[in-house]
């Protein structure tokens, strides 16, 4: 009686630990299938581009304008649906601010480095198709702009401006494979000065004035290739 006892507690210590073991091999399937899940809707997007824009009249007559140069930076997104998907984005340009006085030589003012901090959201303009390796979308965003001067050439002393910016742009993304996708870009970047101000420089006292809600347009042309973490959900095989 008491071997019978003793073999039925051995019986359900076995069952006990099977039902275990196959509840933690379901767990461990489960969580890894979560995290390929997640991994299939992430996205890293190095991008290389030609920023322009970025003018101010200033009082003697003329403007002041950073010059067109290349940027770069890169992005990280996530798919949120077959049509849309979010990301962050950043982008620098090293630049001069060059001085356009209207009787007179243009004159650089000094170095400026641009960053562009931007959240955003995306949707293709049309269902992507298997048959169709190109996509385009449309895009908007918010953010930050942050103009950082360099050494000065005149008698000017700025500082560090962080101006809230909006985006809003557009573009085609082409399905190389399963992992990659080209992408072709243009956004127009538009930071805002809400406060009012003004900085000098120059031998005659020139100013550059800012009012409330002054608006400073720039414009870039961004060549990218997104890295697709699990792979394409821009066409079907």
């Amino acid at each position: 009686m008491r071997d019978g006892r003793f073999g039925e507690g051995r019986r359900a210590v076995r069952v006990a630990a099977l039902i275990l073991g196959v509840a933690s091999l379901l767990a461990g399937l489960g969580a890894a299938e979560r995290a390929r899940a997640a991994a299939a809707v992430l996205e890293v997007t190095p991008m290389v581009g030609w920023q322009w824009g970025g003018t101010l009249d200033y009082s003697a007559g003329g403007d002041v304008h950073v010059n067109a140069a290349l940027n770069y930076g890169g992005a990280l997104g996530v798919m949120l649906g077959p049509l849309e998907w979010g990301e962050v984005s950043y982008t620098y340009q090293s630049s001069e601010l060059i001085g356009r006085p209207t009787a007179g030589p243009e004159f650089k003012v000094f170095d400026l480095g641009t960053h562009h901090i931007q959240l955003s959201g995306a949707r293709y303009a049309m269902p992507p198709d298997e048959h169709r390796k190109a996509n385009p979308y449309v895009m908007g965003g918010l953010g930050m702009t942050i103009f950082s001067p360099g050494m000065a050439t005149v008698p000017v002393s700025p500082n560090t401006q962080y101006l809230f910016a909006i985006s809003v742009g557009g573009g085609i993304r082409v399905a190389l494979n399963e992992k990659l996708d080209l992408r072709l870009q243009s956004r127009l970047l538009l930071p805002m000065n809400f406060s009012e101000g003004s900085f000098y420089f120059g031998s005659g006292g020139a100013a550059v004035g800012l009012s409330g809600g002054t608006l400073l347009p720039q414009g870039e042309a961004t060549l990218a290739l997104t890295i697709k973490g699990g792979g394409s959900v821009h066409v079907s095989n």
